[in-house]
């Protein structure tokens, strides 16, 4: 690790601006590019811990940059997805709109390739479910009462990222729930009849 800063700092000396996606390319080109990350990821049990929160964006932001580089996943990619899903499932299953929010994002920036969906889709349990808990609140089939679809007392917001859906589900976490659902449905005939179960 030490070698890539080194490596960066050298070309700020010879004059040219430190480039973010050529050190994000030659980090992944180390032999383990994840391992300083994810004792981060599960040192901490408080899905609030900004030192997690801060490491699973950047992780996200080296595995999506990883899949798009080569067009498919290394084997430390392959195995730094699932540790990666299973630390967001955390932030997905909680309470807080924001964490959910933050989750949802992450898994959309890995859900690049056919490998990362199926190993998405393989841990369903833990990433597909918390997902569908937030589209039945959002539609108010849970237990909810303030649900505005059904009870019909929907309030006006000044701003469009004011609305609250049943549940207390926010515009945007729904739009970030229903990005990843359709980067799923690329590979329709992998989760097709599991979504309908």
């Amino acid at each position: 690790m030490l070698v890539l800063f080194t490596q960066t700092r050298n070309l700020t000396n010879r004059g040219l601006p430190p480039d973010i996606p050529t050190f994000t390319t030659a980090l992944i080109e180390h032999p383990d590019p994840y391992k300083p990350f994810f004792p981060f990821l599960t040192q901490s049990s408080n899905h609030e811990d900004p030192k997690a929160l801060l490491t699973s964006a950047v992780v996200a932001s080296i595995i999506a940059h990883a899949l798009t580089a080569s067009g498919k996943a290394s084997s430390q990619t392959e195995e730094a997805i699932p540790k990666l899903n299973t630390y967001l499932s955390g932030l997905a299953g909680s309470s807080d709109s924001g964490l959910q929010d933050v989750a949802v994002q992450e898994y959309a920036a890995i859900l690049r390739s056919h490998k990362s969906r199926e190993i998405f889709w393989s841990q369903r349990k833990q990433t597909v479910e918390p997902l569908m808990e937030v589209l039945h609140a959002a539609a108010g089939t849970m237990k909810d009462t303030d649900s505005t679809l059904f009870n019909g007392n929907a309030s006006i917001r000044t701003t469009a990222t004011d609305i609250r859906l049943g549940g207390n589900v926010g515009l945007q976490l729904l739009y970030h729930v229903l990005l990843v659902f359709w980067q799923l449905s690329f590979d329709g005939s992998m989760i097709g009849q599991g979504l309908d179960e």
